[in-house]
């Protein structure tokens, strides 16, 4: 099932949750487009204030990925505690967007794409300029992934490069600390040369 609402935004976030509390201590900034807590998830935009275009799907399986119109698309795992995982800003919920979980409690993947965040950064914007499709499937809990990144995905990357795996994704931690540090360098460095490179 695919629907479609404009959102209203405050404070540059609109969430995904369900009716049980959000738990905004467990929250996980790392790729700076979605933010999974111990249940549900925040996705970052552009603009401070204002409204955005979503679109919804609800899937029975991780679909194909089609990036061709998308700036940024990341994937992230959400637990659904209370059995009703919904788009949602602070109180408002848009009733033309469905739940994204009529499976019912526990874990789900969602698929996060993103066009137009660069266009009015930390402004209001009362006309949408930013675009969202949020596809979500049931799937047990796994790494978060950037499927296609931007320049504010590389810098939210960078500075959260020495977060520990635990706080970035449901992976377990990496064994060797030695190791694990080497990974650290290597991403840091990856992304400073793609940002000195634009």
């Amino acid at each position: 099932m695919t629907t479609s609402s404009v959102t209203f935004v405050n404070e540059g976030i609109f969430g995904i949750s369900d009716d049980a509390q959000v738990p905004m201590e467990s929250v996980r900034w790392s790729n700076g487009l979605a933010a999974p807590m111990d249940h549900g998830a925040w996705i970052l935009t552009g603009i401070n204030t204002g409204h955005v275009r979503v679109t919804a799907q609800c899937l029975d399986a991780a679909p194909s990925v089609e990036a061709a119109d998308w700036e940024e698309i990341v994937e992230v795992s959400v637990r659904s505690v209370a059995g009703d995982l919904r788009i949602n800003s602070y109180d408002i919920t848009p009733d033309d967007l469905p739940a994204l979980n009529p499976q019912g409690p526990g874990w789900y993947r969602v698929r996060v794409h993103a066009s137009g965040r660069s266009i009015n950064p930390d402004r209001v914007s009362e006309d949408p300029v930013e675009d969202y499709l949020i596809a979500v499937w049931p799937q047990e809990p796994t790494e978060s992934v950037v499927i296609r990144a931007s320049k504010m995905i590389d810098e939210a990357l960078l500075a959260n490069a020495d977060t520990t795996p635990d706080d970035m994704s449901h992976a377990p931690p990496e064994p060797d600390d030695a190791a694990e540090r080497d990974r650290r360098a290597t991403v840091r460095a990856r992304l400073l040369r793609s940002l000195q490179d634009e």
